[in-house]
């Protein structure tokens, strides 16, 4: 049972999905997580089955951990939702403990700009301040359809690429904010995941159900 507020006391994530390897959602091979959960309703958000609060995986912090882990050949993970800040206190926790079995990146894209997320932080909020801590790559803002200029590892030139630390130098110049844009499709056992950000053209075919009429399933990546 979906408990009814995500932010809980409990060592767990209200997830909407995980994808074990991608290469559409940052450097290098990466494991990518969605979290349930925002409030924003952005016009044209690609995943809007992801904001409602009560809906979701609620899953437990230490098995999702082994899953990331268990992935050896990821570099990476990029956290994306939802809103990664909504549950700022169990995701930094999640992200603790993976980073002090294995040394890997962490990429959060949110809805907040870093401004905000530093107001939270001066307010008292140190849950805010544990997770931009375990961030070495910031995406922030919300998504402005009006703003969507097709470049790449964003939604719209409105959202930043910030470098918390140094392990991406460079990455923000190098992969975030270039002509055109990549995406994966992923066969899930019984349905079909779309993972990275699509042009505007593929994502309205995507949500209209036509994108892989004409794809067979084998040429998906595993």
């Amino acid at each position: 049972m979906n408990p009814k507020c995500i932010v809980s006391e409990s060592v767990s994530l209200q997830i909407y999905a995980f994808l074990p390897r991608t290469r559409a959602l940052g450097p290098y091979l990466r494991f990518a997580l969605w979290v349930q959960g925002c409030l924003r309703n952005c016009p044209g958000c690609m995943t809007p089955d992801a904001q409602a609060l009560d809906r979701g995986t609620v899953t437990d912090i230490e098995m999702l951990a082994e899953q990331v882990l268990s992935v050896r050949e990821a570099e990476g993970i990029t956290v994306s939702g939802g809103e990664p800040f909504l549950q700022a206190r169990n995701l930094a926790r999640l992200l603790d403990r993976i980073r002090k079995t294995r040394d890997m990146g962490v990429i959060v894209y949110t809805g907040f700009t870093l401004a905000e997320l530093q107001e939270k932080i001066r307010a008292g909020k140190e849950d805010v301040r544990n997770l931009l801590d375990q961030t070495d790559l910031l995406i922030d803002g919300p998504y402005i359809r009006e703003l969507d200029d097709g470049q790449s590892l964003r939604g719209a030139s409105n959202q930043k690429v910030h470098e918390l630390t140094e392990r991406y130098k460079g990455a923000a110049e190098k992969y975030y904010g270039r002509p055109g844009r990549n995406a994966e499709l992923h066969l899930l056992e019984n349905e079909v995941f779309l993972a990275g950000i699509p042009g505007a053209e593929s994502l309205s075919q995507w949500q209209r159900g036509k994108f892989i009429s004409s794809i067979p399933t084998e040429e998906f990546p595993p």
